[in-house]
C-alpha cells in the first residue's frame, strides 16, 4: 500500500481557432472517454502490489481557464488553512473543542534546528483546515456495500493520506479568454486492487474545476471489477 502516492497528468487539447468558435458555456464540462488499470512490471522477480490508473476523459470549456501551475499554492489554491489564536496556532491538545487527533484536521510540522554539533529535529501537530481547490481534478472512488449501495472511500481514514485528487496543468499558456475543448489523461500510481481487494464491484466518480472555482459536472462510470479490467504491464 502506497501512503503518499505518486499523481500526474498527461494532457492532450485543442484550441479553437476564430473562425470556428463554438459557444460553450464558461463552466466546464465533461464526459468519460476511457479509463483502465495497468499491473506495474516488478523488475526484481517478484509480485508487484502496485498498479497505475488511467483515465480519459473529454472536455469543453467557453473562456479556457483551465488548469494549475505547480507554484501556485497561494490563495485560493493553498493545502490548507492555519487556524490562529492571536499570533499562536492552535496545536494538538491546546484545549478540549479542538477533535482528537485524525490526519485530516492536523498537519504534522517540523524544523531542523541546530544545536552546537548536533541537529534537533523540532515538531508540532497544529489544527488545519483543508483546501480542496488546491486541486483541480477530483477523482473518488465509491465501494459497493453489502446492501447494495455505495459508499465514498475516504483515504484520510485508510490511508492517513491526501485524496487521489491531482492538478492538469495550465491549457491556455497564453491566458487569453478563448474556448478550448481537447481530452486530459489522468494518470495515478498505487496500490488498487490491495486496498479495494475486499470489494467486488467499485465505481469512479469524475469532475474537474476551473481558475474560476466553477465545477463542472459529475460523471460516474458503471460498476466494476478492477481484477477484470487490469491490463499487463505495458
Amino acid at each position: 500500500m502506497v501512503k503518499n502516492p505518486l499523481w500526474f497528468l498527461l494532457i492532450f487539447f485543442g484550441l479553437i481557432s476564430c473562425h470556428e468558435r463554438p459557444n460553450f458555456p464558461n463552466t466546464p464540462k465533461i464526459s468519460l472517454n476511457d479509463f483502465y488499470f495497468r499491473e506495474i512490471e516488478n523488475t526484481s522477480g517478484g509480485v508487484s502490489l502496485q498498479d497505475s490508473i488511467v483515465i480519459k476523459l473529454q472536455f469543453e470549456d467557453g473562456d479556457g481557464d483551465l488548469g494549475l501551475d505547480n507554484n501556485e499554492t497561494f490563495p485560493p489554491f493553498h493545502l490548507y488553512d492555519i487556524v490562529l489564536v492571536g499570533n499562536d496556532t492552535l496545536s494538538y491538545g491546546d484545549n478540549d473543542t479542538l477533535p482528537e487527533y485524525n490526519c485530516l484536521d492536523y498537519e504534522i510540522l517540523t524544523n531542523t534546528i541546530s544545536q552546537g554539533d548536533s541537529l534537533v529535529v523540532e515538531s508540532d501537530t497544529i489544527y488545519v483546515i483543508r483546501n480542496l481547490n488546491h486541486f483541480n481534478f477530483f477523482l473518488t472512488f465509491l465501494l459497493e456495500q453489502s446492501d447494495g449501495s455505495y459508499i465514498e472511500y475516504n483515504t484520510w481514514e485508510n490511508l492517513c493520506a491526501p485524496p487521489f485528487h491531482g492538478r492538469y496543468f495550465v491549457l491556455n499558456t497564453a491566458r487569453d479568454i478563448r474556448p478550448l475543448t481537447g481530452e486530459l489523461q489522468y494518470a495515478f500510481i498505487s496500490s488498487f486492487r490491495l486496498q479495494f481487494r475486499n470489494y467486488k464491484t467499485i465505481k469512479m466518480r469524475f469532475q474537474i474545476q476551473d481558475r474560476n472555482l466553477r465545477k463542472s459536472n459529475i460523471i460516474e462510470t458503471e460498476a466494476f471489477d478492477i481484477n477484470e479490467v487490469i491490463r499487463p504491464p505495458a
